[in-house]
């Protein structure tokens, strides 16, 4: 009977814990064959590691059969080479001749055992009556591992008896290095450090006539890093230097086409004042260029894209310049919701937020996170907007922070372009502005055109930050008295931002009925309802989350918490026993994890397979509040198959 230890290696995840499952059950098996198993370690599959560890093992008397499941995962002899070397080269340094073999070299004698499933071999030494077996990957061999062992001490017992006499203690006393390449006792292709050859420069990465089957595989994956470095460093140099700079050079190119007029006569041939913009120039350049945005003092200043085709699924102009080449940087287009382009009740502009400070990213500097910057209001509390219609000032009723993520609770969805009627397009200019991170002497009533300016912000995930202004009347002055701006401190946010429940926020009516509301200068006297008509309800607000149960209605007057920091998000994936995603879930620190409601399934042709849950067992992971990133595993119990 053999005393056996097993290092079981962790090749990869699926067969390391399918052996780790199933080891009484091969213990028992292995017993039934004259085996018996003493010892098992489990280890990484690390040359230095492994040496250090079968070092410590041989020194005990009590095992005689040392056997390394899961070890090989090549078809060739490269990583038996890889893992093994080192305790090779370690052994062998060891080994002193005896007097007959004076002067020689003695060196162990390695033996592949063959085929043992889809291609994959096995190998074997001996040393001083310890027999060591290395095998593949269960996996790769589709083989059950207990089967691999049993064919492996069965394939290496039949080895070292036909060959006893040639190496009765695993080794073997070449003459010289030529002789111990001829009778096997040394494999050519193992890696000779003190004869290795120098390469020129290129013959070390590019394969070459004569480069074995390893150098061939290790040149070709040189190359692939060299290429994706390569590619890395250009997507670098193309997004930091050269896409801004043509970015910054075709809206150049717009803006002087577009102030650049023939006619520079202050007036129209009516008496008007002259339009900003040369629209027929810009029109023979692209007919659906709509409107000029210009923020001073900013580098927003860009033309407005109208893409009648657009829809929920595609919006042209996101990656599309004016020029109709695509781009990452997009142009600033209308939103297919304002289904009447400028003419919308609310026209909305959308525009990247890109790291250059190009595009919309300036509306950033509108906050700090939560808290509005009041001088920055102050010194753009007035923009631009002209169509072909006419040139237009527009001053800013609100700025606020938004969701656009059912996970995050309910939100308001600011993108709605037109109103079923005057009723609710107060609603929604009344949402708009208690969401405001200012208090702004700006009236509004059922009259006016407003104009939204949405760009991507990253208080939580899929944030937006959104500037909306109402049309400068005519006649009316075109400046605002910012002395009496104030920041809101206490600003209606998304669910996802406060700690508890959030207030009752109303609606308009209910709000100018209170005297809540400063700001209105319309028709409505709270009193007879047809001096404003028409339902409140808001036909494009998202309603709660319906992935999560209801929520107890807050009550009126319930006061906001403060404005909290944005938590971090960890991913939670869920894998399958080979290793591949079941699930996974962005979650918010602090949070607990959520667990799929399907169960995985497994299957081979040796045993029965039923899911008992998942391996939560991470140190240091806490799961009723996440505070890490984590993959987690299946866990299955089995019984073999009759």
């Amino acid at each position: 009977m053999y005393n056996c230890e097993i290092f079981s290696l962790r090749r990869n995840r699926s067969d390391f814990a399918q052996f780790e499952e199933g080891f009484e059950y091969t213990s028992a098996i292995l017993r039934e064959n004259d085996i018996d198993v003493k010892y098992k370690t489990d280890l990484n599959a690390d040359a230095v590691k492994l040496a250090d560890a079968v070092a410590e093992s041989v020194k005990s008397e009590e095992t005689d059969l040392f056997i390394f499941v899961n070890a090989l995962n090549t078809s060739d002899s490269s990583s038996f080479k890889k893992l093994f070397y080192e305790h090779i080269l370690r052994t062998e340094s060891e080994l002193k001749p005896d007097p007959t073999h004076a002067g020689e070299t003695p060196r162990l004698k390695i033996f592949p055992m063959g085929d043992m499933g889809m291609g994959y071999r096995g190998y074997c030494f001996k040393l001083y009556n310890k027999l060591f077996i290395a095998l593949p990957c269960a996996s790769l061999a589709q083989k059950d591992v207990t089967e691999l062992i049993l064919e492996g001490v069965k394939k290496a017992n039949e080895i070292f008896d036909s060959n006893f006499d040639l190496y009765p203690v695993g080794i073997v006393y070449p003459e010289s290095e030529e002789a111990a390449i001829a009778t096997g006792a040394v494999d050519r292709t193992l890696p000779d450090k003190k004869k290795k050859k120098k390469e020129g420069f290129f013959r070390s990465f590019i394969p070459h006539k004569g480069d074995t089957k390893g150098t061939v595989i290790r040149k070709i994956a040189v190359l692939v890093a060299i290429a994706i470095f390569i590619g890395a460093l250009i997507y670098v140099i193309n997004f930091f230097i050269v896409g801004p700079a043509q970015n910054n050079a075709i809206n150049d190119e717009i803006r002087e086409l577009a102030y650049n007029k023939d006619n520079t006569s202050p007036t129209t041939p009516d008496g008007k004042p002259a339009p900003e913009q040369d629209w027929a120039a810009l029109k023979k350049i692209n007919k659906e260029i709509v409107g000029w945005i210009r923020l001073d003092d900013t580098r927003i200043d860009y033309p407005v894209m109208f893409h009648p085709g657009d829809d929920q699924n595609e919006q042209y102009y996101l990656n599309h310049t004016y020029k109709h080449e695509w781009s990452e940087y997009g142009t600033v287009f209308i939103d297919y919701r304002s289904t009447e382009s400028t003419k919308s009740k609310n026209v909305i502009l959308h525009g990247h937020n890109m790291i250059d400070g190009s595009m919309f990213h300036e509306l950033i500097n509108y906050s700090d996170r939560f808290e509005g910057d009041l001088d920055y209001y102050k010194d753009h509390s007035v923009f631009t907007f002209n169509t072909p219609d006419g040139d237009a000032k527009w001053k800013v009723i609100s700025v606020f922070k938004t969701s656009t993520l059912f996970a995050h609770g309910e939100f308001f969805n600011y993108m709605q372009g037109d109103f079923t009627s005057p009723a609710e397009f107060m609603n929604f200019v009344y949402n708009v502005r208690i969401r405001s991170m200012f208090n702004v002497p700006v009236t509004v009533n059922e009259n006016d055109q407003i104009l939204t300016l949405s760009t991507c912000s990253y208080e939580y995930t899929n944030f937006r930050t959104v500037v909306v202004a109402r049309k400068v009347r005519e006649k009316e002055d075109p400046t605002v008295d910012v002395k009496l701006a104030s920041v809101n401190h206490d600003p209606f946010l998304p669910e996802v931002c406060y700690d508890g429940k959030r207030p009752d926020p109303g609606t308009f009516k209910s709000a100018f009925k209170s005297k809540q509301i400063n700001w209105y200068d319309g028709k409505y006297n709270g009193k007879d309802e047809n001096t404003l008509k028409g339902s409140e309800a808001l036909t494009a607000t998202v309603a709660a989350n319906p992935t999560e149960p209801p929520t107890e209605k807050p009550k009126k007057g319930a006061s906001a918490t403060k404005q909290p920091e944005a938590r971090k998000v960890y991913t939670v994936n869920y894998v399958n026993q080979d290793g591949s995603q079941f699930a996974s879930y962005s979650v918010f620190e602090g949070d607990p994890v959520p667990v799929p409601d399907k169960k995985p399934t497994y299957e081979d042709d040796y045993y029965t397979y039923t899911f008992a849950g998942w391996n939560t067992d991470i140190p240091g992971v806490d799961f009723q509040h996440l505070n890490a990133s984590i993959t987690i595993a299946p866990k299955f119990t089995y019984k073999r198959k009759n």
